[in-house]
């Protein structure tokens, strides 16, 4: 499964890690998706949603 927002496309990004004395190494940002179940063209689906639209679809109910 892809780890990628639904509504909004948000997908993993790459980065570094730094430490205090400044090692750098690569790392990954995932997004904070959640499995939710929403009605879609009229039939109910499990899509991945992240925590941001998550929390504007709750906002708009």
């Amino acid at each position: 499964m892809s780890k990628k927002c639904t509504i909004c496309g948000k997908h993993p990004q790459s980065g570094r890690t730094v430490s205090h004395a400044h090692n750098v190494g690569p790392r990954i940002f995932y997004p904070n998706l959640r499995t939710v179940k929403t009605v879609v063209n009229g039939t109910p689906k499990r899509v991945k949603v992240c925590m941001k639209c998550l929390k504007a679809m709750s906002k708009n109910r």
